[in-house]
């Protein structure tokens, strides 16, 4: 397995379920990533893990990268990142992944069901003179490596008939640096979160010039656990109870959208349109990690092996597993 060395921790929070006799002495701990220090507090909010006879410990960590890494250094059990995520890992890795040895598996994927909330959109500022696709052709374009945010890029100048070579790509750590430099005007172009770059859209600054589902990007957000830990019963087990858990906290979000507004508007310290934004933006539900999805991740890798922008052709069924599609999407 290849272990990443850089690893940086912008920010750790814990949420502590109550522990049940059986775990009384030392409980078990499930370490999960998430890239929204709002999440803890919207589960915690929604009391979905009282009770759980486990602790979970949440990691906040920015970037697909920064995930990877934490799973690779086995800091993290669960890291939260894009549905390609594992296609671009996978399709760069020195050794083929199999059954066997891929080290790394997708175990739940969730977005918001409404299409007027697109999760990953491209966009480009008013003066940049952009009519078409083709326009962005020696334009500054903002974007950060890995996940869907990175795929929206890579397919949108595919779509363009555009090459790396045709303008100017700057990449950034993550996707809301990205957006930062696209509002301050540094970029001309952006790919990644709407939520970001919303703002400058509404104003007039932006517009939008193809969407994710445009583009057939299933643009989940996935957890993807380490192997190892999906082997060992104990911490398996756990999963599906948590993420059975989870599922329930959507539909609290759901029902509660004013009480998550709240959180990103006082703990995130948002403003009201982006808290507001945030908090219907968010809800979601579980996808099953089914066949249908597998097909759709499978023609992108294909996509970007036939680009060149992953360098070995790959089958992405090892990357999706199902296991716990009964506990997260039933009855949903």
């Amino acid at each position: 397995m290849r272990i990443r060395k850089r690893f940086t921790a912008l920010f750790v929070a814990s949420l502590f379920a109550v522990s049940a006799s059986a775990f009384a002495d030392e409980p078990l701990t499930l370490t999960i990533g998430t890239q929204d220090a709002a999440w803890p507090l919207i589960v915690e909010a929604s009391h979905v893990l009282d009770g759980a006879p486990y602790k979970v410990k949440w990691a906040v960590l920015t970037g697909p990268a920064a995930q990877l890494s934490a799973l690779y250094s086995k800091v993290l059990d669960v890291g939260l990142m894009g549905d390609t995520s594992l296609i671009i890992e996978q399709g760069n890795a020195r050794a083929p992944w199999t059954p066997e040895t891929a080290p790394l598996q997708i175990i739940a994927g969730w977005r918001n069901p409404d299409s007027g909330y697109p999760p990953i959109v491209t966009v480009v500022r008013k003066d940049a003179d952009v009519r078409n696709l083709a326009d962005l052709r020696g334009k500054t374009w903002g974007y950060n490596f890995g996940g869907f945010n990175y795929l929206q890029y890579v397919l949108s100048y595919n779509k363009a008939d555009l090459k790396p070579k045709d303008f100017q790509g700057v990449k950034f750590g993550d996707g809301n640096v990205s957006a930062s430099a696209f509002n301050a005007g540094q970029v001309a172009v952006y790919s990644g979160g709407y939520g970001p770059v919303k703002e400058s859209v509404d104003k007039g600054d932006a517009r939008v010039v193809i969407k994710s589902d445009e583009l057939d990007i299933p643009a989940l957000s996935v957890f993807t656990a380490r192997t190892e830990v999906l082997r060992d019963p104990a911490k398996s087990r756990a999963l599906g109870d948590f993420l059975g858990r989870l599922k329930n906290s959507w539909t609290w979000w759901a029902q509660n959208v004013p009480a998550v507004e709240k959180i990103y508007l006082e703990k995130m310290k948002q403003s009201p349109a982006r808290a507001k934004f945030s908090a219907e933006n968010g809800r979601s539900v579980f996808y099953p990690l089914d066949k249908a999805l597998v097909a759709r991740e499978q023609r992108i890798a294909d996509t970007l092996y036939r680009s060149g922008d992953i360098k070995n052709k790959i089958t992405v069924d090892i990357e999706f597993n199902p296991v716990f599609d009964a506990q997260a999407v039933a009855a949903r």
